[in-house]
């Protein structure tokens, strides 16, 4: 996490020493802004313990309603795979999430050439378990192997424009899923015994990466 936090950092600071000469105090209309960072679950004991963040992808169109504040759709990916006490017994289940979301939000510029952004991504989504290893084949069929859920997702970050329309920074964000976890359905019930693993929250995870903004068109 270090190592990646610190490509984050460098990245930054590379996009700050880039744009010293350039004033921008509107951004175009339209606009695709796209994020990657590490998902880390911070509820569910019973979930932190099967699974472990790898990446989550996003990307989402946003346009404009008045001033500052826009409205736009996106869809991100998440994939998680199983914890190591699994993989060890040869156990490499993961789960991938796809959500679809509307996402509204205001920009407010702090400097000539940064802005801040804070947003909220609402949707739906699909998970699917996918490499499942049943400890016996009589427990094949007997629980789903995916779900659907609605989340809220608060988000905040900082872009560094490097061209009146183009720009890099960093986010956090914090992902709230209206569902819980269940271990039968990848299988993990049985290779695990849950019952000292708390599991009375729905899941949700705080996201750390960076990301890109691209206005499209002229300034509005």
């Amino acid at each position: 996490m270090k190592n990646k936090l610190s490509v984050i950092l460098f990245i930054l600071s590379v996009n700050l020493f880039s744009q010293e000469n350039l004033k921008v105090t509107e951004l175009p209309r339209f606009s695709i802004r796209a994020n990657i960072g590490i998902p880390k679950v911070v509820s569910s004991k019973a979930l932190r313990n099967s699974f472990s963040g790898v990446v989550s992808p996003d990307i989402n169109v946003t346009t404009y309603l008045f001033s500052h504040y826009f409205i736009g759709v996106g869809y991100n990916y998440t994939y998680f795979q199983a914890q190591k006490y699994f993989r060890d017994q040869s156990v490499n289940t993961n789960m991938q999430m796809q959500n679809g979301y509307l996402k509204v939000g205001y920009d407010k510029f702090v400097t000539n050439s940064a802005f801040t952004t804070v947003s909220l991504n609402m949707g739906y989504g699909s998970s699917k378990y996918q490499g499942i290893v049943y400890k016996s084949d009589s427990l094949i069929g007997k629980s789903p192997t995916s779900f659907s859920s609605a989340f809220i997702e608060p988000q905040l970050g900082i872009n560094f424009l490097v061209e009146p329309n183009f720009g890099f920074g960093g986010f956090v964000s914090y992902h709230y899923n209206f569902s819980s976890f269940n271990p039968a359905y990848p299988g993990f019930d049985k290779w695990l015994n849950y019952s000292n693993l708390s599991n009375k929250w729905n899941a949700s995870m705080i996201t750390l990466g960076f990301g890109f903004y691209y206005g499209i068109g002229k300034q509005k």
